[in-house]
């Protein structure tokens, strides 16, 4: 037998590949996908503390702001100074208009934020956001409606606009970005290595089974059971030990049937060879005659025996190779007594069926019955004198063999149904397999065999083949 190659460790690296890609590869996309919501969540909340601030800066513009002399003036107080000087490392720029768009203060080229059809009530009060360019860079806009009821305006409703560059937003921003990117970082990372780490145990069970399994004898066929054995695995397993047991009883069978024709087929066959040379050496065409009458006789043994060696091979792998049907006991019978009918007639005997039901069906494979039954009919045949009665029942749930020949002697019957056992005198030939063919077909069936003998002045055999089920 040649040894199976043990799996490689390629074919592992590979399994271990595979297990980390299936999830390291969603887990990055996962943090990715976290990572990005992480920043745009982070990002928001920063540009909700600048627009904070730069609403205070235009509400800070708002409470300085005055009318005088006809027209809106801006009283520059330390504090609204101190805000505008040190407003979070940006520039701030303001304007100062009416409603309408006339400009009342501040820096007049500075844009406005687009009208919407509805204004939004933030921080307690009128204000819009947007974002904005000015002397070609982005700005952010905050645009506040204020009421200067003092001012003898027709309207006295002003807007002021306050525009703030993107330098600390964005410094903001990149490091938010950073922190955002390390940190996750650093969580992929931490799950890879414990995804390597579970990986790397989670297999040992694998590693422990190949090994196993490679170091185990070739005619060795028992289960295999790794320790620490995942449950997940255990389906695998339990095939693989399933199909060992196959192997190891196919093995088996062959094995027997290799000795078992090297041991029963030497015999007749180095007879034969004799017989063959002598005939070829006698001179006397009588004696040749006897010789090669005597030799044809041992061929037709031999023919017998490899017959039946086969039919025994063939009975052992029949729970690989068949599946049970329905079979009518009644019919397969009729079929199996109707094909040994012209030989038993030739013979000069008596064969015939005696039918006690209508119809008896059991489970079974029809081509293993057919083959127990034709072995107890030509049991019948072959160790009965001529002349000799068979007759071939079914009753309910069992069908028998019967014969009026020399029977079998008491000592002989309790192991007429081993093998290359012969309770035939000396001058009867067989192979002492056909009744051992009967008894494996019928354990293969759930069934019983029984043999009663004699039946009748010392005379008589009955081997009959009863399922068990059917009482």
């Amino acid at each position: 037998m040649t040894p199976t190659p043990a799996p490689s460790n390629r074919a592992v690296a590979s399994l271990r590949r595979r297990l980390l890609s299936w999830i390291l590869l969603p887990l990055a996309a996962l943090i990715g996908v976290n990572a990005w919501v992480g920043y745009g969540n982070a990002v928001q909340a920063a540009n909700e503390a600048y627009d904070r601030s730069l609403y205070l800066a235009a509400r800070t513009l708002a409470e300085e702001l005055a009318w005088r002399d006809g027209r809106v003036q801006l009283d520059v107080m330390k504090a609204a100074g101190y805000l505008f000087e040190n407003h979070t490392g940006s520039r701030l720029f303001y304007k100062v208009t009416t409603p309408g768009g006339q400009w009342l203060a501040g820096v007049a080229a500075l844009p406005d934020a687009p009208v919407r059809a509805q204004s939004a009530v933030k921080y307690f009060a009128l204000v819009q956001f947007d974002d904005g360019v000015y002397l070609n860079q982005p700005v952010r806009l905050a645009q506040l409606t204020h009421v200067m009821e003092d001012a003898g305006l027709a309207d006295p409703l002003i807007k002021i606009t306050v525009a703030e560059t993107m330098e600390a937003r964005q410094q903001l921003i990149q490091h938010i970005l950073w922190d955002t990117l390390g940190s996750q970082g650093l969580l992929l990372l931490a799950a890879a290595g414990l995804v390597v780490w579970g990986v790397q145990r989670g297999i040992r069970p694998l590693e422990a089974f190949r090994q196993q399994l490679a170091s185990k004898a070739d005619d060795d066929f028992s289960p295999i059971q790794p320790p620490d054995l995942p449950r997940e695995l255990r389906p695998l397993i339990e095939t693989l030990n399933s199909y060992l047991d196959r192997l190891g009883r196919l093995i088996d069978i062959r094995k027997r049937f290799l000795d078992n024709a090297a041991h029963q087929l030497r015999t007749p066959l180095t007879a034969l060879k004799t017989q063959l040379a002598l005939a070829q050496r006698n001179t006397e065409p009588e004696q040749a005659q006897t010789l090669l009458t005597a030799a044809r006789q041992t061929t037709e043994d031999a023919v017998r025996l490899t017959e039946q060696l086969l039919a025994m091979t063939r009975v052992e792998h029949a729970r690989e190779m068949h599946s049970p049907q329905t079979v009518d006991l009644v019919a397969l019978a009729r079929r199996v007594t109707q094909e040994h009918l012209v030989r038993a007639h030739q013979l000069g005997d008596d064969l015939g069926l005696e039918a006690q039901v209508v119809q008896c069906e059991v489970q079974g494979v029809d081509l293993l019955l057919h083959e127990a039954l034709s072995n107890l009919i030509d049991n019948a045949i072959h160790h009965g004198p001529v002349g000799t009665h068979i007759t071939v029942r079914v009753g309910h749930g069992w069908f028998e063999v019967e014969d009026d020949g020399p029977g079998i002697a008491p000592e002989h019957q309790a192991h007429v149904f081993e093998r290359f056992y012969r309770a035939a005198p000396s001058g009867v030939t067989g192979s002492g397999l056909g009744l051992a063919i009967v008894k494996e077909i019928a354990s293969q069936h759930g069934a019983q065999v029984r043999v009663r003998s004699p039946l009748r002045d010392g005379q008589g055999t009955v081997i009959r083949m009863a399922w068990v089920s059917h009482g």
